[in-house]
């Protein structure tokens, strides 16, 4: 029992400590676009501001508001979602006066129930008229601290897991092994299985309700029953919610039943697996992989199977430890030692089964969801996922000790018993933390869309002693910059009247030290604009953050300005399976991985391997056929008639901002904060034909770039395409 104690309390005190270092994620449902776009100068009074965002937003939590350029709330029309879902419309009085303005904007995604803010700044009538405005009050979502928040998510992945884990393991697994034991103990262990199994049930409840309460407080209520009734029955997240807590009581009900522990197959197994399986399904249906798009269905599947593995073998080895491990104690040392002999190969073959469906559902996980090496090292997600990762390693690692050098000595050894329960125990925590790991994945924002939202700009992580900075220059080139400082202090607030201060230090050519004072414009975030960074070369950055009564912090970093902005640092797309039958052939794949460990675990079972072989191969070529493979050359030829097309689309969209001949000169240049791209540089033919086309019509997220898939057609944005490559060519 002392080790289970120390177990216990080991797992405890990391999640506790790894919950309140928790800082608070953004969300997922980004601005995509607006119209007017951040910074315009319109000459006349908008109808309305129209905002477009990379999710679909929960209708009943989406709103948005106009302010003045002092701060002061102005009163419109109410904000409408719809009747796209992913654009929320914001009528304008027909009265306004000349001068600068913000609409303030706030959001939950309904793909993953995540809430998000910002504010897009836009100026009534010319260059005279813009100011520089008061950002609006950052809005409150109240809530609960992040820690909460990532602690709900466990609880609910835990218990889940716990019950799936167990249900799998004692049908396979622990039944037949503990046929050696007496009937005495064979009964203790049963007991044992089961009051894990309804724990589970217990503990998932729990973690349900607790993130119940956190989404009614991201979605600014209070936490009343008629508050917490209308989220639950008018956003996507409730709807799941119920749905889980239903299948978990039902779960409950079933491993209740003394039918279900009987010493004999149940045939009522099956529908309790279907039960477990069904429980899980709400998490992925309310993760990153549902956000609407090609390729979901299948998206879905493989994060529910993910899930469906890692229950299996972090569940299966809580059933082990308690039910076999600790139960069995006071059984006589031949009969425990055999039963643990016929224990560990089985578990064995599910583990392996679970680590290589683990292995391949999480690469394409990854692919989908970090993209690339930069975004896996400088995001929170992909720092997040690479620790995951790890535990995951080092428990493959205790597994194989236990197959490969305890299984062994269980029979000889009068130690192999103890050795067992130490790896196991061990095996379990680590599972345990793997599991806080993926409650941390779905509360942060994916490493993909960070990576994107950053693309276009230079970006700085800097962190020293108790502060963490993220410093953007945007877009990073010589001339008019954007600087942004995203400043987090995890042990207090930002005191009141702290400021950041960014000195830069010239290339050789130039002598002297420039400051920039960065005004705070939200909590946590300082702002300025100015053209220090003006010539090419290496060059020296400062960054100070100045609070009241206390040392100035500073931190620097080294960066090469040029004339272009850095290239782009965004993962190519991941390939999507596209349908049901993409969703299909994914399930097929991972039951022939199943199929062909069992068949190579058993003796005389090279029929049963083949057999999932075959299936393996089938389902890797239907997927071949599901493949949706993106576009990366113009199937349209650049003929003059393709490029005179390509021109008058340009001319129509795109030469306000870029200009007429494509050199960034547009007349809207005066209402943006950096220069817009230079179309005839050299650098535009470092990117693919069809990265340029879905920049065109997806937009460039992170820039006032907007996408024009409700403007253009495909075969029109392939004419702009052989346009646009054509302006450096008449520029050479």
């Amino acid at each position: 029992m002392l080790a289970t104690r120390r177990s216990v309390l080991l797992v405890v005190l990391v999640v506790l400590g790894l919950a309140l270092s928790v800082e608070s994620a953004s969300a997922h449902a980004f601005l995509d676009r607006s119209d007017p776009q951040a910074n315009d100068v319109a000459s006349e009074v908008p109808e309305s501001v129209r905002l477009w965002f990379t999710e679909p937003l929960e209708v009943e939590y989406s709103q948005a508001e106009l302010f003045d350029v002092s701060g002061q709330r102005i009163e419109t029309e109410a904000s409408i979602v719809g009747p796209d879902p992913y654009q929320l419309t914001l009528p304008l009085p027909a009265n306004l006066p000349n001068g600068t303005y913000s609409v303030q904007w706030r959001n939950i995604s309904a793909a993953d129930g995540h809430p998000e803010t910002g504010y897009v700044p836009f100026t009534i009538g010319s260059g005279p008229d813009v100011a520089i405005p008061v950002p609006p009050a950052q809005v409150d979502f109240g809530g609960p601290p992040a820690a909460l928040n990532a602690v709900g998510r466990w609880l609910s992945l835990l218990g889940v897991a716990g019950v799936a884990g167990t249900l799998v393991t004692w049908f396979w697994v622990i039944r037949p092994s503990r046929s050696a034991l007496s009937p005495e103990h064979r009964l203790v262990v049963a007991q044992r299985v089961r009051r894990v199994a309804l724990v589970s049930v217990v503990v998932a409840i729990v973690g349900g309700f607790v993130a119940l309460a956190v989404q009614v407080s991201t979605a600014g209520s209070a936490l009343s029953v008629p508050d917490t009734l209308r989220v639950i029955n008018d956003t996507r997240f409730g709807t799941l919610w119920s749905i889980r807590v239903v299948l978990l009581l039902s779960l409950g009900v079933f491993l209740y039943l003394p039918y279900t522990w009987r010493e004999m197959a149940s045939p009522l197994r099956w529908a309790g697996l279907g039960l477990a399986a069904a429980a899980m399904l709400p998490f992925s249906l309310n993760s990153h992989a549902a956000v609407p798009g090609e390729g979901r269905a299948a998206a879905v599947v493989v994060d529910w199977i993910h899930l469906g593995a890692s229950s299996v073998w972090v569940g299966g080895l809580i059933a082990v430890l308690v039910g076999m491990v600790y139960a069995t104690r006071g059984a006589p040392r031949k009969k425990r030692l055999a039963a643990y002999a016929l224990l560990v190969p089985r578990f064995s073959t599910l583990a392996i089964a679970s680590v290589i469906i683990l292995s391949v559902t999480g690469f394409y996980a990854s692919w989908l969801q970090v993209g690339n090496l930069i975004a896996l090292r400088e995001t929170s997600y992909g720092q997040t996922l690479a620790i995951k990762v790890g535990l995951m390693l080092l428990m493959v690692a205790l597994g194989a000790v236990n197959l490969f050098i305890i299984g062994p000595r269980l029979r000889r050894s009068a130690t192999g018993g103890i050795q067992l329960g130490r790896t196991v125990a061990a095996e379990v925590v680590l599972g345990v933390l793997v599991l806080f790991m993926v409650g941390l994945l779905t509360s942060l924002p994916t490493a993909r869309d960070t990576i994107n939202s950053e693309s276009g700009r230079t970006v700085f992580h800097l962190a020293d002693q108790d502060v963490h900075m993220s410093l953007y220059v945007s877009p990073g080139a010589v001339g008019a910059n954007r600087y942004t400082a995203d400043v987090d202090l995890p042990l207090e607030d930002i005191p009141a009247g702290s400021e950041v201060l960014l000195r830069t230090t010239p290339a050789a050519d130039l002598e002297g030290v420039r400051q920039v004072t960065l005004s705070q414009t939200t909590p946590g975030r300082f702002e300025a604009s100015g053209s220090e960074l003006s010539i090419v070369g290496e060059w020296q950055l400062e960054v100070l953050l100045r609070r009241p009564a206390e040392i100035d912090w500073r931190a620097g970093a080294t960066t090469t300005i040029r004339n272009t902005p850095p290239e782009e640092r965004a993962p190519d797309p991941a390939p999507r399976f596209t349908g049901v039958n993409g969703a299909i052939w994914v399930t097929v794949l991972s039951v022939g991985i199943v199929i062909v460990v069992a068949g190579m675990r058993s003796s005389g079972g090279r029929g049963v391997a083949a057999f999932g072989a075959v299936l393996i191969v089938l389902s890797l070529g239907g997927l071949g056929f599901t493949r949706e493979t993106p576009v990366e050359e113009n199937p349209i030829q650049t003929t003059d008639d393709s490029v005179a097309t390509g021109q008058q689309l340009f001319l129509a969209n795109c030469a306000d901002c870029h200009g007429s001949e494509g050199t960034g000169d547009g007349p809207r240049l005066a209402g943006f904060d950096a220069p817009n791209a230079d179309l005839t540089a050299a650098h535009l033919l470092d990117h693919s034909e069809g990265q340029l086309h879905r920049w065109i019509l997806e937009g460039i997220g992170g820039t006032m770039m907007p996408g024009f898939a409700d403007d253009l057609t495909d075969e029109e944005t392939w004419h702009l395409v052989n346009y646009v490559l054509s302006l450096h060519e008449t520029a050479s």
